[in-house]
């Protein structure tokens, strides 16, 4: 069993293909983990089905208020609900927002303020968001044949945010890759959509970034 963690993550959307990816990964690598959702009963049976107790699935609100970090893997069209249900007891804590401007048919959504992450900021002005792993490959995090690999690319504007995040990251066995402020988040969401894209064209489900000469 690996050493266990003092990084508590809750996984907003903790039930979906990226979210439960992360939950198992992270839990794999011995950090404590909650599955959060807004529906208690798939949370719980998400978290089951990845070796946790059914209590480590809880109400996205509850998830959040449990947690020191807290990573958003929801849909663009439920960004803004469920960061407002969070809202009330996320201060100070570091907020992973992973968000894609996709809505659930493909079609490009633009958000009010640039990007997601800039629009999380806005919503949860006391939180220290960072927006990360818009490449990384669900379908990778969700075969447990596969290693973890590839670079996580990581902005935001708080740097010991960030390296928070980036300790997260080298537990998973991926490398953090600072790209700047969280301005650049956009950027990274459109990556996202591009990998995207590729991925059906070709009819692939695992590409993801590595980033050449940082190895």
């Amino acid at each position: 069993m690996p050493e266990r963690s003092s990084l508590r993550v809750a996984i907003i959307g903790g039930s979906g293909h990226l979210g439960l990816g992360l939950a198992r990964r992270l839990h794999g690598a011995g950090v404590e983990v909650m599955v959060g959702s807004r529906d208690a009963a798939r949370a719980q049976a998400a978290a089951q089905s990845i070796g946790l107790p059914s209590d480590a699935g809880r109400l996205n609100v509850e998830a959040a208020r449990w947690a020191a970090v807290i990573v958003v893997t929801v849909p663009y069209d439920a960004h803004r609900q469920i960061l407002e249900s969070i809202a009330p007891v996320v201060s100070d804590k570091v907020i992973v927002d992973t968000t894609v401007r996709l809505g659930r048919s493909g079609e490009r959504a633009t958000p009010v303020h640039g990007s997601a992450a800039e629009e999380a900021r806005e919503l949860l002005p006391t939180a220290r968001i960072v927006a990360g792993f818009h490449t990384v490959s669900a379908a990778m995090l969700a075969d447990p044949a596969q290693r973890p690999h590839g670079h996580v690319l990581l902005c935001g504007d708080d740097p010991s945010a960030k390296e928070r995040v980036a300790e997260m990251v080298r537990l998973l066995g991926m490398r953090a890759v600072d790209t700047g402020k969280l301005g650049q988040a956009g950027i990274l969401e459109s990556l996202a959509g591009l990998l995207l894209a590729i991925n059906r064209r070709y009819k692939r489900r695992d590409l993801g970034i590595e980033v050449a000469g940082l190895d």
